[in-house]
Order: structure tokens, then C-alpha cells, then sequence
């Protein structure tokens, strides 16, 4: 009980943490720092029920993430409150939990021989959506694009200041394609999934923005258009490779649709293929548990191979090069704690 009662107490606590967040008591809290709240006070300003509140003091204050004082007066570390507020990674990370609460027994099945082999997209309705709030903490946080842009070099930057053909492939809810259409605006993007209805909210999205530059299309990795053959200049690709049911054919794919003198980036997630290394580090449970649930599962439902979140840097480089890349014409980046940035010179590249 030693070692499990933390895990258990972490539990509650991150459960509580989130509905804190859709309540909006950490946003009324971040907005008065240092200041000493009586549960009245909160309540009133948070616009919430005080019942409610006193319940959920209790909680964090006994986890330590709120300090609870004689006379029922509550106070919470400005830097706390700040990593709590709607566009941090930790909560859209602890979020996330809710998409896997409810598939716990489904899981469990899978591990059985004769079980189901994954659980698949179609029990993660919520996943497009989770997936772009993620994306817009982590480009808020990061400037994406220019930062990103210009970290990468080959001229990519410069490149799309002047003009050139970009496929995004495995848009997702088009966050990342839908910032670099808008800052580069000489250039023409075109981005696929294989989701419909994820791609007509992108269409909207789009429209409201007024960019005339991108066009949302459904595609499929393993099956690239014709006309697509050595057609772009840039091809970029964020957080899915590790997902895919045949991450090989789609590697193989993106050679093929870039032209002669090209780029490719790939952004994944950092960590290690050995995983008695990986498992060094604490952090790696909240990939290792992303991935069970689903990277590796929905891969694993599909027919594919279920690389999942940690198939690591090593095994990814190894794959590109089976897949046709020259170990030369390969470099990764590492972009701070979880972000292996892969990029991929055909050619002269963009310079």
C-alpha cells in the first residue's frame, strides 16, 4: 500500500484537477494571484455553486495542490494556478483521461488471446477534438509556425515566404496546417485524413479564417493519389506517424509525393526504443498509458503493426531508411521534453 497509495491519492486528484477546469475555478483563480479565498469568495467569483466548491477544496487540499488554512481559507501557488489553466499541456494531458475512463473493461479484453485486437477510433469520438486543444496549447506555447520553421533550416522558412506546394498529411482537426497557411500566405497547402467529418469542421474553420491558400481532402497514407507524385516542395506531418496501422508504407509514401529537391518533417514523440532506459524516467507513464489506450490500440484495431507512443527515435530512424531514406539525408531535433522533430532532405532540399 506503501507505494500504491500516492498513485491512488494522484488519481482522485487529477480527476478533481479537471473538473476544476471545466467549472472555470482555476481561470478565476490564475486571474487574483496570491490572494486568500474564503470558499464563499471563490465560489461567487468562479460563478459556481458553494456546496460544489467546498467539495472539491477538500480534495485538492488534502492532495496539496491547494492550501486550506484555519478559518476555511484557501490559497494556491501562483505557478500551480498558471500550469492549470486551459492552454497548459499538463491539463489537456490530465484531460485526456477522460477519453480512456470508460474503456477500461474494453481494453482489458484486448489483452486477452482470444480477445478483440484493439479498441478502435470509433470509441474515441472526443479524440479529434482532445487532439486539436492539444495542438493549439503546444503552438501558443512553442510560436508555432515561424519557431518551428526556422529550427528546422533547409530553407524551409524561406521557402514558404516565397512560395511553394506544402502536403500536411494526417491533418487531424488542421491546427498546425491552418497557423502555417495563415503566416505564409504565398504558399499553397493542401492537407488529408481519412476522417470526413473531422475535415468539414476544418472547412468551416477555414472559411472563418479566410484562407483561400489550403484545401482539406480525405486521404489514406498507404494509398496516395496519382496525381500527387513528386508534386509537393514540403511535406509535414505532426504526432500520428507512431499511430498508423502501416507506418512503413506510409514512410514510404511521403517520398513519393515530394519532388526532387524537397523536405519532409516529421514531429513525434522523444523517447527511447529500449525500454528499460525509457522506464527511467517517471514521465514515460503518462506515454506509456496514452499509447495503451490508444496510439498502440487503434493501430493494433486497424490490422497494423501498434507502434505506439514510445516506439522511440532509434526504431523510427531505422524504419526511415528501410522506407528509402539515406541515413545522410536524415537529421533529428529534439524540441524539449517530449518532441523528436525528424527531417528529411531529398535532393537539394529547399535552399
Amino acid at each position: 500500500m506503501e507505494k500504491l497509495a500516492p498513485i491512488l491519492i494522484s488519481a482522485h486528484a487529477g480527476s478533481a484537477i479537471v473538473a476544476g477546469h471545466y467549472a472555470g475555478l482555476w481561470t478565476t483563480i490564475h486571474q487574483h494571484p496570491d490572494k486568500k479565498w474564503t470558499i464563499s469568495e471563490l465560489s461567487e467569483k468562479a460563478g459556481c455553486k458553494e456546496r460544489w466548491v467546498k467539495e472539491w477544496v477538500g480534495v485538492l487540499a488534502s492532495a496539496g495542490v491547494l492550501k486550506l488554512e484555519e478559518g476555511m481559507i484557501i490559497s494556491c501557488d501562483k505557478d500551480v494556478a498558471k500550469t492549470l489553466l486551459p492552454t497548459s499541456d499538463i491539463l489537456q494531458l490530465l484531460s485526456e483521461l477522460q477519453m480512456f475512463m470508460d474503456k477500461e473493461d474494453k481494453i482489458g479484453a484486448c489483452f486477452k488471446k482470444d480477445g478483440p485486437l484493439g479498441v478502435g477510433y470509433s470509441d474515441f469520438p472526443k479524440f479529434q477534438e482532445w487532439m486539436g486543444n492539444w495542438s493549439c496549447c503546444r503552438n501558443k506555447e512553442k510560436n508555432f509556425p515561424e519557431r518551428f520553421m526556422k529550427l528546422v533550416e533547409g530553407g524551409v522558412h524561406e521557402a514558404l515566404e516565397k512560395g511553394i506546394k506544402v502536403l500536411e498529411a494526417g491533418c487531424g482537426r488542421g491546427q498546425h496546417v491552418m497557423a502555417v497557411a495563415q503566416r505564409y500566405p504565398n504558399s499553397s497547402f493542401v492537407a488529408f485524413d481519412i476522417d470526413e467529418k473531422t475535415l468539414e469542421l476544418n472547412r468551416v474553420d477555414a472559411e472563418k479564417l479566410g484562407l483561400i491558400n489550403l484545401e482539406f481532402v480525405v486521404g489514406d497514407f498507404c494509398n496516395m493519389r496519382p496525381e500527387w507524385a513528386n508534386h509537393f516542395d514540403y511535406v509535414m506531418m505532426y504526432d500520428c506517424m507512431h499511430d498508423l496501422p502501416h507506418p512503413d508504407k506510409a514512410m514510404e509514401g511521403l517520398k513519393t509525393v515530394l519532388k526532387d529537391d524537397g523536405v519532409v518533417t516529421m514531429l513525434d514523440i522523444y523517447a527511447s526504443s529500449d525500454m528499460v532506459k525509457e522506464t527511467k524516467n517517471p514521465m514515460s507513464t503518462v506515454l506509456y498509458n496514452i499509447s495503451l489506450h490508444h496510439c498502440m490500440s487503434v493501430s493494433l484495431a486497424s490490422g497494423g503493426v501498434g507502434l505506439g507512443a514510445c516506439w522511440g527515435v532509434e526504431l523510427a530512424q531505422k524504419m526511415l531508411i528501410e522506407a528509402g531514406w539515406e541515413e545522410k539525408e536524415l537529421r533529428l531535433f529534439r524540441d524539449g521534453f517530449m518532441d523528436a522533430i525528424f527531417v528529411m532532405t531529398k535532393g537539394k532540399g529547399l535552399v
